[in-house]
């Protein structure tokens, strides 16, 4: 019986590419044929661990070759991996744990202490505890890869989204599939290639941009937990990458250094989002590398278009064409297409689009119709079928590559006692593209500062959620409805 296991695909490539270097981290390598095994080995030991199939098993880790290797793992058993995202506070964290119904966390020593606190666990297994497991287990052991229909969950991504809690995104082993048809095709991914993996795997675009699309290629992985133009500069000249998702500012970064790095094996970057005047100056100190924009959501398995070479600069400005198998279309506020050049929102469909939210029905439904997944983005389409990004959704601020939702934000700012009101808006920052700005009015006669409500969001959010900027004001701008007009108060920052 054929199935939709990712982990299939290993037995493959140990068959055919057994020597082929298939993943590096720091000094540590292995070929298919020992990627291979060891995935058994992983697998044996987590179900010795008392993990099933049925289980949901959250990950808290950096990138390491055990995250990767417990990926395979789990797939390979076929239980449900949920990567945990550990720049989250420890109370967002508990509650993406209660939310999904995890019952099992593997975690690496920078993280045992939130995870240690995480409820309901029935399971933890840390570094110690899965080298005493994978210990136990005999030379050579074989675990079966787990039959999987298209339409199984294989993993959930949770993601800010646009409401006051992180959501739930299903990724079916279909979907999964079809992304990394999708990515070998798209980035022309060979057995020669080897590419660098720096974004966490918490993240879709670590996971699947192109992510684990690098094994069914039958390439090399390279890892790197840093973020660090020097440490990114050795590592893409000692390991030869050809191709890597990067950072504008990481790369100027690179490109400054003295004595500038060697990239001549690099053959692709890939952006989002990057201005035209950007990818020209990258462009002129890299002229043999394609630089590829996109535009990707986690509801979508990463990648809706990528911009083709052919077009790089003919179309220089837009997103580029849609994935083979991903449709898009532009409607206006009745749901009709508009014709080419207008704008409108951007719906989605294909087999790379998650069917929906995990536990959640009603948000699964605002944002599914007649089978196209409703993006909530405004952009255009042009007569060539190019995709050029309008606006963002208005209550999603993007910052550093991260999605922060306002309405999580005014949540936590409305719980301090001297606040009557707040709204949360996404501001231009030159390091991380926008950062959260909050306008507060206080209660009468309280005497709170803008630094005392930034302590109380440092106390209950993650880091890189808490404003930036807190404006004290004495009123918000409202519609006849008495809606707060965020557009207002994006012209007044």
């Amino acid at each position: 019986m054929a199935t939709s296991n990712f982990a299939e695909v290993l037995r493959v490539q140990a068959l055919r590419r057994s020597g082929r270097e298939a993943l590096v981290d720091g000094e540590r390598r292995w070929t298919y044929a020992e990627l291979d095994a060891d995935v058994d080995r992983h697998a044996a030991a987590l179900l010795a661990a008392g993990i099933t199939p049925a289980d949901l098993v959250g990950i808290l880790a950096r990138n390491t070759a055990t995250y990767v290797l417990e990926l395979l793992a789990l797939a390979r058993i076929g239980a449900i991996a949920v990567p945990l995202n550990w720049r989250l506070h420890a109370a967002e964290q508990s509650y993406v744990v209660s939310q999904a119904g995890i019952a099992v966390v593997l975690h690496d020593d920078d993280f045992a202490g939130i995870a240690e606190a995480l409820p309901g666990l029935r399971v933890l297994v840390g570094p110690r505890r899965l080298e005493e497991l994978l210990a136990g287990q005999p030379l050579g052991v074989r675990v079966p890869d787990a039959e999987k229909a298209a339409g199984d969950v294989h993993r959930l991504l949770y993601t800010s989204g646009t409401t006051a809690h992180p959501k739930g995104v299903i990724h079916t082993c279909g979907n999964v599939a079809a992304n990394h048809r999708a990515q070998v095709l798209e980035l022309e991914l060979t057995q020669h290639d080897r590419i660098l993996i720096s974004a966490p795997l918490f993240h879709v675009s670590g996971l699947e941009a192109p992510g684990l699309a690098i094994f069914v290629a039958g390439a090399t992985m390279v890892l790197t937990p840093t973020f660090k133009a020097p440490d990114i500069a050795a590592i893409a000249t000692a390991e030869r990458i050809t191709g890597m998702v990067l950072a504008a500012q990481i790369l100027f970064g690179m490109l400054d250094l003295d004595p500038a790095p060697d990239l001549g094996s690099l053959r692709y970057l890939l952006f989002a989002g990057v201005a035209p005047s950007v990818r020209r100056k990258v462009k002129a100190r890299l002229p043999h590398v394609r630089l590829i924009d996109t535009f990707g959501m986690t509801e979508c398995c990463n990648g809706v278009t990528y911009m083709d070479a052919a077009h790089e600069e003919p179309k220089m400005g837009a997103l580029g064409a849609p994935f083979p198998g991903v449709h898009i279309r532009i409607v206006d506020q009745h749901f009709r297409e508009v014709a080419p050049g207008v704008e409108g929102e951007l719906i989605v469909r294909g087999e790379k689009i998650s069917p929906g939210y995990w536990r959640d029905e009603e948000t699964t439904k605002r944002t599914r119709r007649d089978g196209w997944f409703l993006t909530g983005d405004v952009g255009r389409i042009d007569e060539d079928g190019y995709l050029w990004f309008v606006d963002r959704r208005t209550d999603l601020i993007k910052s550093g590559g991260e999605n922060i939702a306002s309405a999580e934000v005014e949540r936590v700012i409305a719980q301090h006692p001297d606040v009557a009101e707040v709204a949360v808006i996404g501001v231009a920052d030159p390091q991380w593209d926008e950062v959260p700005k909050a306008f507060v009015i206080l209660h009468p006669g309280a005497r709170s500062t803008g630094e005392d409500i930034r302590a109380h969001c440092l106390a209950n959010l993650a880091k890189f959620k808490v404003p930036k900027y807190v404006q004290l004001v004495e009123s918000l701008p409202r519609n006849d409805s008495g809606k707060v007009l965020k557009k207002s108060l994006r012209e007044t920052a």
